[in-house]
């Protein structure tokens, strides 16, 4: 592998790791939210389980970012001087306090921070809700400097838009496929039915995920599509340049995405109440997850290519 090709790779793979934790942060808060509606209207959830186990979850999506975060400086600091010497601590330090991306990389950073904060204040006591309310906060701050480092920030036209709908856009990532994964992985555990009417208690929460899940996927196209308009001036760029055919290749893979979230809303959710329908949903939910992982490795590499705009 060519040092340049692994700059790319480093680059592509530390912004993945990033969405990752990012989407999984937000996906936190907004589960926070639909859990809390359904313990207000005394359904079958185990409110302080669901919040402890919530709390376990932050904590692995910060650790996660903290890698990310450290990873993104390192794989910077290698495509900007490791192809010609070795990186060091001295040069780490040079880029991360000595040009404009690490003003703010470092501003990215102390987002993170501030949620890890929250979160530190959350783990004290999981049922105060003043606590989920500055985590969510924290976390749309944390959101919105993600583009700082990105085209949008490059833009000639002016930052407010592409930043907005690179906001937008990330927000509702997380609100689709982060939610989902949370409901996946600590909703359909925190039931206090018994496992043969486990699925009617599922099916409630998944009944107040799928108005949520069809706004954020309508809105994650809105602006994706409104990003795409940006950046490629003609529609030969989108054959023409690598840019345009990973977007080309990012947009397929987020139809198959939907396609799975639109099997999910109207063949696995109204039979969730039936013998088999909760494992039915964790097959279709993670199968509809994987596809969005990739997703996200397509749009880790895309950012790191030149928009025809450019």
């Amino acid at each position: 592998m060519s040092g340049d090709t692994y700059a790319a790779v480093l680059l592509a793979a530390s912004k993945w790791l990033t969405d990752v934790g990012m989407l999984w942060v937000v996906g936190v808060c907004v589960f926070r939210v639909l859990a809390a509606r359904s313990a207000e209207r005394d359904l079958p959830w185990d409110s302080l389980g669901i919040e402890r186990r919530l709390v376990r979850q932050l904590g692995a999506a910060l650790a996660l970012l903290l890698i990310a975060t450290a990873a993104r400086l390192y794989a910077q600091t290698y495509a900007s001087f490791g192809l010609d010497e070795p990186v060091t601590g001295e040069l780490l330090w040079l880029v991360a306090d000595g040009t404009r991306w690490g003003g703010r990389w470092q501003v990215q950073t102390g987002a993170i921070a501030i949620v890890a904060g929250a979160l530190a204040s959350l783990s004290l006591r999981p049922s105060a809700r003043w606590r989920w309310v500055a985590l969510g906060g924290a976390t749309c701050a944390m959101v919105g400097v993600v583009p700082t480092t990105g085209h949008a920030f490059a833009f000639s036209g002016g930052v407010a838009l592409p930043m907005s709908l690179q906001i937008g856009h990330l927000l509702a990532a997380g609100i689709w496929l982060g939610t989902l994964l949370v409901l996946l992985s600590a909703g359909v555990r925190s039931t206090t039915t018994p496992a043969t009417e486990s699925g009617a208690a599922v099916s409630t929460l998944v009944d107040r995920f799928s108005p949520v899940a069809l706004a954020a996927a309508a809105l994650l196209a809105a602006t994706g599509l409104g990003t795409a308009y940006l950046y490629v001036d003609d529609m030969p760029q989108l054959w023409g340049t690598t840019y345009g055919r990973a977007l080309l290749l990012k947009t397929g893979l987020f139809g198959v995405t939907a396609a799975l979230g639109a099997y999910n809303w109207r063949r696995v959710r109204p039979r969730l109440a039936e013998p088999e329908g909760v494992a039915r949903l964790l097959r279709s939910g993670t199968a509809e997850l994987l596809v969005a992982a990739v997703v996200l490795v397509v749009t880790a590499w895309l950012v790191h290519l030149p928009t025809p705009h450019e």
